[in-house]
């Protein structure tokens, strides 16, 4: 009797402890569950497909090529601006839950141009390989990775932008116009959006609802607003930046923006697609180019000093570094450096690269030089002088600019290649 008593005390222990392994199972994969992906949390799919059909950013080329066939089909089908369908929704929430199941997402050259939270840091620095950690981490960052696009567990429910959709739907308008307009001026893009008005779009297409200002100019960079009509949305190939853009479009293709929305951090690329800003690229990020961000820095030495502290030798001297670095270490070499592969490439489509080596090739580079250069000069020094102004130019810290962006556009040149 009493062996029985013993053999059944042992066999009930054996149960509990089973079943609280069981339950502790349970718990484990109901609290992962709870950290995949609802539908709630898909803030903007179709920013979201727009930037995994860009896979020259590394994490959406990471994700990009982990789809599923389905997916990836019904990706190539998406052109970018509408809604996305019903399927490529569902598709896309089942391959991220997936994705942030089988394993670790962490890569640290994949995710070097990723601002990481400090959560998401800790939570590396553990090394999760599996269960209810890991699916969190992974979770965190594809947040950290698509901010707008993919909510992250700390937002409770998806919070709409006021007027989000309103502005998307004025963007797709704007890329409409912009196709006819096109398409009736020899393949060339208008100078301002109010080029488009009204023979193309409506004015009021213009204007973001969540712009306060209703689109009173001055209100964007100096120099972006338009001229002619209230305008809300920044222009990326108005006449100051044109020839600048149309370089970046070279190396950027297609996801170019040609129209930003600040209010929304929402963009119009030159091939029709619509994303939010984002880190993944440098096209996502900031829609402010080299002399947008030092006029800006400008703005802020008159709010701080006062417009009297730019003529000071101090201020002169911070007004010098900015300009160093944002124009001459940064802008005119990208410049240049593009410029150099167009300009080329044009010239090897058109005449051959036999003809290119040959003494008749070789001088009509020179003069290609010669001509791109000039342009190049004229156009930054008129940018400058517009921006820093003609007395700054006078000073000894303005020659020095002076100086300098000569002998980068001087040492410019099409041969050697």
């Amino acid at each position: 009797m009493l062996k029985m008593i013993e053999r059944f005390k042992l066999t009930t222990l054996l149960f509990a402890t089973l079943l609280m392994a069981i339950g502790l199972l349970f718990l484990t994969c109901t609290e992962a569950n709870q950290l995949l992906y609802d539908v709630a949390a898909l803030k903007d799919a179709g920013s979201l497909a727009v930037k995994l059909q860009d896979t020259r950013a590394a994490v959406s080329n990471a994700i990009a090529s982990q789809l599923s066939d389905e997916t990836q089909r019904l990706l190539e089908e998406y052109e970018g601006a509408s809604e996305p369908s019903a399927d490529l929704r569902k598709a896309l929430l089942s391959d991220l839950n997936r994705h942030i199941q089988v394993g670790p997402l962490y890569d640290a050259q994949i995710f070097a141009d990723i601002e990481l939270s400090e959560q998401t840091q800790a939570l590396i620095a553990q090394n999760p390989q599996s269960g209810e950690a890991l699916v969190r981490l992974n979770r965190m960052l594809l947040s950290d990775a698509y901010p707008y696009e993919l909510a992250s567990l700390s937002e409770e429910k998806k919070v709409e932008d006021k007027g989000l959709e309103v502005c998307r739907e004025n963007l797709r308008r704007i890329k409409l116009a912009l196709e006819k307009y096109r398409i009736a001026n020899a393949d060339t893009n208008p100078q301002w959006l109010s080029d488009l008005s009204p023979e193309y779009l409506e004015e009021k297409v213009l204007l973001c609802p969540a712009d306060t200002t209703a689109g009173v100019p001055g209100v964007l960079t100096e120099g972006a607003s338009d001229p002619t009509l209230p305008c809300s949305y920044l222009y990326e190939f108005r006449p100051s930046v044109k020839m600048y853009q149309e370089l970046l479009w070279t190396q950027e293709g297609d996801m170019l923006p040609i129209v930003r929305c600040e209010h929304h951090l929402l963009n119009l690329s030159v091939g029709g697609k619509i994303y939010r800003n984002g880190p993944q690229r440098g096209i996502y990020t900031s829609s402010k180019t080299g002399f947008s961000v030092l006029h800006d820095f400008m703005q802020e030495l008159r709010a701080q000093h006062g417009e009297a502290f730019l003529k000071t030798q101090k201020g002169r001297q911070q007004l010098k570094q900015a300009t160093e670095k944002l124009i001459i270490k940064q802008l005119v070499p990208n410049m240049l450096s593009a410029l150099e592969k167009e300009v080329y490439s044009q010239l090897e489509a058109e005449l051959g690269k036999s003809i290119l080596n040959t003494a008749m090739g070789m001088d009509i580079l020179k003069q290609g030089t010669v001509q791109v250069r000039d342009q190049i000069k004229e156009n930054l020094q008129s940018q400058l002088e517009t921006q820093l102004g003609s007395e700054f130019l006078e000073t000894a810290e303005g020659e020095d600019i002076n100086q300098q962006l000569s002998a980068l556009i001087d040492a410019f040149s099409l041969d050697g290649r």
